[in-house]
């Protein structure tokens, strides 16, 4: 839905009224880097552009709290890894998995497959991918070339476009629930 203008409509943000607990977290990649090594942490501030001090910041912000809270990490293949990471989680936790401009990285194949077991999976599935990654979202969207000329992700909770996001986390358009 857009407006004459062709802007997006303003929508508040539902913010929660507190911040959720997290009692365990987790990651899997097929080469993870390690915040304590200086060189993995160096690599990834070398993938920061120049003049985007903000995300450097950021990053840096990020590494001091992975450092003081480690995450588990798991080398291994996202579709292979998934469901038993997400076994793992606490009891009476719930599972939460989330990603950000990972799926594009895979073939139409394995994303799919990544999907329809997210769809089976207990908890939340939190994907902020570009549109095109995962059809089921996009088909959901206002034309998301409409979005004031910035570069937009789709924001998704449990398979359902919530938003459009800023590839960097720099805006989101919230589209409503």
């Amino acid at each position: 839905m857009a407006t004459r203008s062709g802007a997006l409509p303003e929508r508040p943000v539902p913010f929660p009224a507190r911040l959720p607990e997290v009692v365990w977290r987790a990651g899997v990649d097929l080469n993870p880097l390690d915040v304590r090594d200086q060189d993995d942490v160096r690599w990834l501030e070398s993938l920061v552009w120049p003049e985007q001090t903000h995300r450097l910041e950021r990053l840096r912000g990020a590494v001091r709290i992975a450092r003081a809270e480690p995450p588990e990490l798991v080398r291994g293949d996202l579709n292979a890894t998934v469901r038993q990471l997400v076994a793992r989680s606490p009891e009476g936790a719930t599972p939460v998995v989330f990603h950000s401009a990972v799926l594009s990285y895979l073939p139409p194949a394995a994303v799919e497959d990544f999907a329809a077991t997210m769809r089976t999976l207990p908890g939340h599935w939190i994907s902020n991918e570009a549109p095109a990654t995962l059809p089921a979202v996009a088909r959901q969207l206002p034309d998301h070339s409409v979005t004031s000329g910035r570069a937009a992700f789709a924001l998704a909770l449990d398979g359902r476009a919530v938003a459009l996001t800023g590839p960097h986390g720099q805006s989101l358009d919230w589209l409503g629930a």
